[in-house]
């Protein structure tokens, strides 16, 4: 029976449902008569032959109903990625707006998909051909001198090295966008996971001989996901640093917002962020100039949207307040903290 159901088109099916239920409710009503008046009455009559007549009946009449809301359907389909959809019926206008809800989340995240991947070739473009061209220069110029080969495969292991942490960030990035990170929600003091960031990019401060400060309350007790925190931390603590003048100051500081809300700053002294270039700045791969014009500091311009994403991911969102030669404030709001 399921081959010969499944061959059947789904009008004949629906038709063939409608009917078998309009059946099913006849032979029931006839079983009614029998019980009633006795089975002479069926016999002897025409109760039988208009039975007949009936149930044909509504067999045509459930084949040109599925065919009606097939039909409805189909132009239901069709109208969901047009620009002005047309009037559907009031019975299916909540079907309507999922469907177009739908199609537009699809939209977006197609064109998310097609940037991303655009984003991506250009950003591996530029090392892979740095890698090639310096190896064909090598065994051009310098195949009969070790010491120069050498240095070249120096060079040519940096590079790679920096291929590799690109790519770890552009992984780190799309899990986090994914949506499907799962949390480790745990209690903790926020305040010695502000000083674990700072031990930890103590190293990057030594030459520039920038000073992180850590202020705030002696205790601030946080519940939430402590690794998707301290990650947003240190990408913030990283931009910080790589903006701030020689023999700075970062500020790491904790205290709490409004609504029992936890807020922790990170605020540099550097030149700022223009207006015009706020909109932009946790993009991904942005690396946008400072309030003067001045070139921003190597990186791979996905810290902060990686910063956003993992604050995003735990209920909590990130604020930027930024003067003008006076530097900026990122301030990481976190929701009001529950006991359980």
């Amino acid at each position: 029976m399921k081959a010969w159901w499944g061959q059947l088109s789904l009008r004949a099916r629906l038709a063939f449902a409608f009917g078998s239920l309009a059946a099913g409710a006849l032979v029931f009503l006839l079983a009614l008569i029998a019980r009633s008046s006795g089975i002479h009455v069926l016999t002897e009559g025409k109760i039988i032959p208009a039975s007949v007549f009936v149930l044909g009946i509504f067999f045509a009449g459930g084949w040109l109903v599925a065919g009606w809301c097939l039909s409805e359907i189909s132009r239901l389909g069709a109208s969901i990625n047009e620009p002005r959809p047309g009037k559907v019926p009031s019975e299916l206008e909540g079907l309507a707006s999922l469907l177009r809800s739908e199609a537009r989340r699809r939209d977006q995240l197609l064109a998310e998909l097609r940037r991303f991947t655009g984003d991506v070739s250009h950003e591996l473009r530029r090392p892979v051909t740095a890698l090639r061209t310096v190896g064909e220069l090598a065994l051009r110029q310098h195949a009969d001198d070790p010491q120069k080969l050498c240095d070249t495969i120096g060079m040519m292991l940096e590079e790679t090295e920096g291929l590799n942490r690109l790519l770890s960030r552009l992984l780190e990035l799309a899990r986090l966008e994914s949506g499907q990170t799962p949390l480790s929600v745990t209690s903790f003091d926020a305040v010695e996971l502000l000083h674990e960031c700072r031990e930890s990019l103590l190293a990057l401060t030594e030459d520039r001989r920038v000073t992180i400060v850590v202020e705030g309350a002696e205790k601030v007790p946080l519940r939430t996901d402590r690794g998707l925190l301290r990650t947003a931390l240190l990408n913030l603590l990283h931009n910080a640093i790589a903006w701030s003048p020689d023999m700075g100051e970062v500020i790491l500081r904790s205290g709490r917002a409004d609504g029992n809300r936890f807020v922790l700053k990170v605020i540099d002294h550097g030149p700022g962020i223009a207006e015009s270039e706020r909109h932009r700045l946790f993009e991904r791969f942005y690396r946008g100039p400072g309030a003067h014009g001045e070139k921003a500091p190597p990186g791979s311009g996905l810290g902060l949207a990686i910063a956003l994403r993992s604050i995003e991911q735990i209920g909590g969102t990130i604020e930027l307040e930024s003067t003008t030669g006076r530097g900026s404030t990122f301030a990481v709001v976190l929701p009001a903290q529950s006991d359980s």
